[in-house]
């Protein structure tokens, strides 16, 4: 099984470098050569993550069949360290001409004129129409595209159903109210409703800010000129989270864990239901073979909540050369099917979500729950205000603060590191 994107963020993966990545680095990779060597053949080079690697050996062997005059090299990262190596890399003379990036990576690397647009290439076969408008929208920066999505998807329900017909439930609630009154009936002795992973900062953060979204609230005003975490639709998300700890049906131990040991509790029984993604399906039922589950959307206020949604994405450096033939493997490495095999999740493309192994019974909820999503917060300053952020939610939930006074706290501390106030 490949490694997914909760399952990522806690990778102990090596990275490994193939080629002259070390060169590249230091600015002085493959990519200082000229358009073509004395061969005639062009040579780019590919940052592929580990979880990828097998399907992009495989893409990288059949493409060279099919261009002759065209050499990928691949140089292979992880997820603890891509971002930082991407950064030095695609910032240096000679930067690798292609590397997958996530889509909320795209714009900070765009801001910063690293990035190449590739709306210039759409005659080397990319398809930009076939990709998912959410998806494309991430990528797109002043009516610019700056990255190609392949991969796309967001949090749904899994559910226990043998532990929900014995209360008496045949489906899942689609309203928030409903489903805590049920994870309430459904707690008892070792077994919860459910649980938050508030032991991890950015798994924690990801679930206060789908809470947010689901009612109408945002983290910065649509300028981002002002904080706008101290509004009714802040405190809800907050109380959300605070109370159904405090009441008891969201596991006492939410404190502690994340969102891989959220997934072990809820396989071994612990908990009724889940919150995370369509990556943990197979992971479950090769893991746990006689739970009974399904899978749900998000109940939300009055019907279906929003999720947070991200993705994979493959870019292009601006100070790389051979772009042409970086274009065509670009165009190969996004077509429909190839998206299709690099993802267990959901693909980017229209085409290749409709493929037969994206509509299983447990897919299709997730493939629904898209209708309403919204890419996680990718404004500039973001890696400092998602420990604010983090610290008074830990405050809130621990009882040493009330949810007013923690959504007041992260707004002002947000508006003064943003120089607001």
């Amino acid at each position: 099984m490949k490694r997914k994107l909760s399952i990522m963020k806690k990778s102990l993966a090596v990275v490994t470098v193939l080629g002259m990545a070390a060169g590249l680095l230091a600015g002085c990779g493959k990519g200082n050569t000229s358009e073509t060597g004395n061969d005639g053949v062009a040579t780019i080079e590919w940052w592929t993550p580990n979880w990828d690697e097998v399907e992009s050996r495989e893409m990288v062997e059949e493409f060279e069949k099919e261009h002759k005059n065209i050499k990928v090299e691949l140089v292979i990262t992880d997820w603890d360290t891509y971002k930082s190596k991407i950064s030095t890399a695609i910032s240096a003379n000679g930067a690798p001409q292609l590397f997958t990036i996530l889509l909320t990576d795209v714009a900070p690397f765009a801001k910063k004129d690293l990035l190449e647009p590739l709306d210039r290439y759409e005659e080397t076969g990319i398809d930009f129409s076939d990709i998912l408008t959410p998806a494309l929208d991430i990528t797109t920066i002043d009516n610019e595209i700056y990255g190609v999505p392949f991969r796309y998807d967001g949090s749904g329900i899994y559910y226990n159903v043998d532990l929900l017909s014995k209360a008496g439930y045949d489906e899942f609630p689609t309203n928030w109210d409903t489903m805590a009154k049920m994870a309430k009936e459904l707690t008892s002795g070792e077994v919860y409703g459910f649980a938050w992973p508030l032991g991890n900062q950015a798994n924690a953060v990801t679930r206060l800010i789908q809470q947010l979204y689901t009612y109408d609230g945002d983290v910065l005003n649509e300028d981002e000129t002002e904080c706008m975490l101290n509004s009714d639709a802040s405190k809800r998300a907050l109380t959300n989270i605070v109370s159904s700890i405090e009441e008891g049906y969201a596991s006492p131990s939410s404190a502690e864990i994340d969102n891989t040991k959220m997934r072990e509790m809820f396989g071994s029984g612990q908990l009724a239901f889940n919150f995370t993604g369509p990556f943990d399906i197979e992971t479950l039922k090769e893991d746990y073979p006689d739970l009974n589950f399904k899978t749900a959307v998000i109940p939300g206020n009055g019907g279906m909540g929003c999720t947070t949604a991200n993705g994979w994405s493959v870019a292009m450096a601006k100070k790389a050369d051979n772009k042409d033939a970086a274009a065509k493997f670009l165009a190969y490495i996004t077509q429909p099917e190839n998206q299709a095999r690099l993802t267990d999740s959901f693909p980017a493309s229209k085409t290749a979500m409709e493929m037969d192994q994206f509509a299983s019974e447990e897919m299709t909820p997730f493939i629904e729950q898209l209708n309403n999503s919204r890419p996680e917060p990718v404004y500039d300053n973001w890696a400092e205000m998602e420990p604010i952020i983090y610290e008074y939610m830990q405050n809130a939930v621990s009882g040493k603060m009330t949810v007013d006074e923690a959504c007041e706290g992260m707004t002002n501390d947000i508006n003064t590191l943003l120089g607001f106030h």
